[in-house]
């Protein structure tokens, strides 16, 4: 079987990023959350390890290697967790929980903060995209959005934009699309496609807009970590 010339992979590209976002193999969470129990981390120090609870006090621990060396150790959470794709990194708050597909190719993930009813999806593309491809892209995202909440009851439905957009080193465009719900709540949902050198990267975060004032600060930081991986 021949491979897609980069044309044809372009063309089929917007198809497969749609149909994929349901495709999430596994969750995954890096911490703890704040109600489960204290999780026991090793510390390996010069060849010696140590057990420590997370958020623990700092403990001393003797050396049984090193007679007179002793070690003041703590664990805890960073406040910000690393997401690596395959082709970018980013940071998000150490509460949320992720899921990943692992794509080899294309990657799907999603980040959920319950805490103020959040998810932030990203695709990480693969490779760059020239201006055509990316702003196809982002018209094919945002398609599918209004599709999914029009299917789901939603009224009111607006859209605004695509307007240019800079979060960090990525720049692009998105678009705003405001709706609401079978219930009458307000909700957003913002969708960007954004490129940095040698990488492109959808992103969609949907919130009701309640929470609107903590999601965007949070949506702003978690875009504007985005870094080539390599």
């Amino acid at each position: 079987m021949t491979s897609k010339s980069p044309l044809a992979r372009h063309i089929w590209l917007p198809t497969l990023l749609v149909g994929g976002i349901s495709l999430f193999a596994r969750p995954a969470s890096a911490q703890p959350g704040p109600d489960d129990p204290p999780a026991t981390y090793e510390v390996q120090i010069d060849g010696e390890s140590f057990q420590v609870e997370s958020g623990q006090r700092p403990i001393k621990v003797e050396s049984k290697l090193k007679k007179g060396t002793t070690y003041t150790l703590a664990v805890r959470v960073a406040l910000n967790q690393v997401l690596r794709l395959n082709t970018v990194r980013m940071e998000y708050g150490m509460w949320a929980k992720v899921e990943d597909d692992n794509g080899k190719n294309i990657r799907f993930a999603k980040i959920f903060n319950r805490d103020i009813g959040l998810i932030l999806s990203i695709t990480d593309v693969g490779h760059a995209m020239g201006k055509e491809h990316a702003d196809k892209l982002l018209d094919t995202l945002v398609d599918a959005a209004v599709k999914r909440h029009t299917d789901d009851k939603a009224t009111h439905l607006e859209k605004k934009g695509p307007i240019p957009q800079k979060f960090g080193i990525s720049s692009g465009k998105g678009t705003r699309i405001t709706y609401r719900d079978d219930r009458g709540l307000a909700h957003t949902t913002m969708i960007f496609v954004l490129s940095g050198e040698n990488y492109t990267v959808g992103a969609e975060a949907e919130f009701a807009d309640q929470y609107f004032d903590d999601a965007m600060p949070w949506i702003r930081a978690a875009l504007s970590s985005i870094r080539p991986l390599h």
